[in-house]
């Protein structure tokens, strides 16, 4: 029935999770749907984690503000509840503003370390050092970091104010009811994020 774990000969799709992606406290894996409380090591659906980070450079420290992971089933219907506006104006932005050819160079520098990968905001090419605010993202299967349709990426907080610049209201709206539901985070603190 496990046959497929102890045979080598078998590749396993994707990546091992990488330690950015992992539980800030307990540096295990995220385990569970948000919203759902779906259980995302099963492996018959994909998910995606998502990370926020804010870096006091005077104290030489990053703080992981809210991290969290969803299924494919929420965050499909997370998407279809975006206004129709801002669905457009982000996806709009998103291919006319992504350095798909900088992403493309770290992955083949570095093809077995995600980390180095995300190492530039992937809209402005920023290096993280010198940004105080950034999210990360990425696509999973069961335990694997998936490559095929996104790479994971990171994206500082110029294009982040940007993003937020291009939401409808009603989105805006949408984005601070979950972020309060879930992580209770005081509005100065978020006040440029987006669900990505």
């Amino acid at each position: 029935m496990y046959e497929e774990e102890f045979n080598d000969e078998v590749p396993q799709e994707g990546l091992p999770i990488p330690e950015i992606f992992r539980n800030s406290d307990t540096k295990g894996y995220i385990t569970h749907c948000i919203q759902c409380d779906y259980e995302l090591l099963k492996g018959d659906r994909s998910y995606m984690i998502e990370k926020v980070f804010k870096r006091y450079p005077n104290l030489d420290s990053t703080q992981v503000l809210f991290e969290y992971g969803m299924c494919s089933v929420c965050y499909e219907k997370m998407k279809d509840s975006l206004s129709v506006e801002s669905m457009q104006n982000l996806s709009n932005y998103m291919m006319t503003k992504m350095d798909f050819s900088a992403m493309q160079q770290r992955i083949e520098e570095n093809p077995e370390d995600p980390e180095k990968w995300m190492s530039h905001c992937m809209i402005h090419g920023t290096p993280k050092e010198e940004m105080t605010e950034f999210q990360v993202a990425a696509s999973f299967k069961g335990d694997r970091l998936m490559t095929n349709f996104m790479p994971p990426y990171m994206i500082g907080g110029l294009a982040l104010e940007e993003l937020n610049g291009l939401l409808s209201k009603e989105t805006k709206e949408d984005m601070d009811g979950f972020i309060d539901q879930h992580f209770g985070i005081p509005p100065e603190l978020r006040k440029d994020f987006i669900l990505i």
